[in-house]
């Protein structure tokens, strides 16, 4: 029996449009962070090796820092790791598996994946298939590196990168139809599948798995976060999925219409765990006046502070202005000022798209009076 680790899509050097500053660098960090948590699990374990299915790095075009910071990390792991280059990292022209820098870089127990068989472990052998450009493989290399494997005797893994499905994430680049016939024509033992960020099995006897990102990356993943902890002989596969990744993705519905609503609803926020570690999307409904929405915006503002970063749920956003007599009075309007405010107020207290034309002059309205005052 051998067992190892299967990893992938680290996305090292990956940013994030919504992370600025010190986020951003803790976020770059966590993906590194990463690899040292994976080296570790892969000692306490007993792991023979890591294989990493694909997209290692952002791009081939990532800083050498990153390439530094990841093989330092690999080094001193002190297992095997082998790589398969996916559609973010290609092995092209100007693959940064090619660079001078991690040439360099690379230390003894980092490996490059290809179709050609290696021996990861005495009587396991390993196989992949690398991007080689922007164009998925085909079926035809799949076949080849599985028949490359069947020629060696005893334990054997494919490695593989694309979608086997569609899902939110890509279209097919992947048919499964290949993995099937890997699996039962080829005799291999276990097929380590990459690109899908959720951990899943795909339905192959429990012989093949995406492992998922280690590190979540969006909203739309089911299971990320994890590694593979996979045991394989010639008698059967069992696969666990152990936790890597600190950081999430949340969203969460708010339905505000008066101040006690918003203080509960920030209380809650409040409660959640590893905020400087979660990115928080917000989708805010509710009916209110000028001060209220204040409130709420005020409100997020000092949340920011505390979250990684906070986005607005514009697809699912609907606070509706809806002012009384009585705040415009607190206003202090006089002349055509407070005649504005009241034609205002009887507009946004209306229907469709005039009142929210109404809604926001109102709200404007309101700043402007409430910074002069």
């Amino acid at each position: 029996m051998v067992r190892f680790l299967h990893s992938s899509d680290w996305q090292l050097g990956m940013t994030r449009h919504f992370l600025a500053g010190e986020a951003q660098a803790t976020f770059g960090a966590a993906r590194i962070e990463a690899i040292e948590t994976i080296g570790r699990i892969a000692r306490d374990e007993g792991a023979a090796f890591v294989v990493v299915a694909g997209d290692v790095f952002e791009t081939n075009l990532v800083g050498a820092d990153v390439v530094t910071r990841a093989l330092d990390a690999m080094r001193d792991a002190g297992v095997p790791f082998y790589l398969l280059p996916g559609n973010h990292d290609p092995l092209a022209p100007g693959s940064v598996y090619e660079s001078e820098r991690f040439q360099k870089r690379k230390p003894g127990n980092v490996h490059v994946l290809g179709p050609q068989p290696v021996e990861a472990a005495p009587g396991t052998w390993l196989a992949g298939v690398p991007w080689r450009s922007k164009q998925a493989p085909g079926g035809g290399e799949v076949a080849a590196a599985a028949a490359a494997l069947a020629a060696r005797e005893g334990t054997r893994v494919l490695v593989l990168h694309g979608q086997v499905e569609r899902g939110p994430e890509a279209a097919v680049t992947l048919e499964r139809t290949w993995v099937e016939a890997a699996l039962r024509e080829h005799g291999i033992g276990y097929v380590a599948l990459g690109d899908r960020h959720s951990t899943t099995d795909i339905g192959c006897g429990g012989r093949a798995w995406y492992s998922g990102t280690p590190e979540p990356t969006d909203y739309d993943e089911l299971d990320p976060g994890k590694a593979l902890v996979v045991d394989l002989d010639p008698g059967g596969c069992a696969v666990r999925a152990v936790q890597v990744g600190r950081w999430r993705f949340v969203e969460r519905a708010l339905e505000i219409s008066s101040s006690e609503e918003l203080r509960a609803a920030v209380a809650e926020l409040d409660r959640l765990p590893e905020r400087r570690r979660t990115v928080l999307r917000l989708r805010i409904r509710g009916t209110g006046g000028p001060e209220l929405l204040g409130e709420v915006e005020q409100a997020i503002e000092e949340l920011k502070e505390s979250f990684a970063a906070i986005e607005p749920w514009e697809r699912y956003s609907a606070f509706v202005v809806r002012a009384d007599g009585e705040g415009i009075a607190s206003l202090g309007l006089t002349g055509y000022a407070a005649a504005a405010a009241e034609e205002l107020d009887a507009l946004a207290s209306g229907d469709g798209e005039e009142a929210a034309i109404g809604g926001e002059a109102l709200v404007l309205l309101y700043r402007l009076a409430r910074g002069s005052g």
